[in-house]
């Protein structure tokens, strides 16, 4: 699975929380190990457990903001999946970093020049999320974009509709949009 499927940040959340469990677990072993083999915490393992602990402590860093991101909800992907034309090109579950504050996407359509997004977090400051996108996408040689987000399915569903009935279509540069979105989402 990869990002922007439905579905990925719920597989990566799991993901995440079990590789920095093992990471934890096996730092906790070699320590263990260490410490019953010799009888004293002052050995060569306990050296190696301590460095085990720095991509476990990564780990739970990446882990914290998987958990912090949201995932699309059945009923967002179902009104997207019925509506997408076959020319549409349809990211899911996609968490937008960026320095002051982070972007949850629960859909983002990409077609002809024109990124609509919709989110279902209601904290969402979706003007600084368009103005990220415009930019980051402006930086990427991509300068005639309309980006727009909503929060409200309704009015993401009615811009979808818009754009499925637009005449041109430029798929390999759709492609190339939604690729950058999925380099800066999580």
């Amino acid at each position: 699975m990869t990002k922007g499927c439905y579905g990925y940040l719920k597989r990566q959340k799991k993901m995440e929380i079990l590789k920095t469990i093992l990471y934890f677990g096996l730092s906790g072993a070699v320590f263990a190990a260490g410490y019953f083999t010799t009888g004293t915490k002052t050995n060569l393992l306990t050296i190696v457990a301590v460095l085990g602990c720095l991509p476990a402590s990564k780990s739970m860093v990446s882990m914290i903001m998987y958990l912090r991101a949201g995932v699309c909800s059945k009923q967002c992907y179902e009104a997207v999946r019925e509506l997408a034309a076959e020319d549409m090109t349809v990211l899911y579950d996609l968490y937008l970093t960026a320095y002051k504050e982070n972007f949850q996407l629960s859909a983002a359509v990409v077609r002809s020049g024109n990124l609509c997004g919709f989110t279902e977090d209601s904290a969402c400051d979706l003007s600084a999320g368009e103005k990220h996108m415009g930019e980051i996408l402006r930086q990427s040689g991509y300068n005639n974009l309309t980006v727009k987000l909503f929060d409200k399915l309704p009015g993401f569903t009615d811009r979808m509709k818009q754009l499925a009935s637009l005449p041109e279509k430029d798929e390999k540069k759709d492609e190339a949009i939604a690729e950058i979105l999925r380099d800066i989402s999580l």
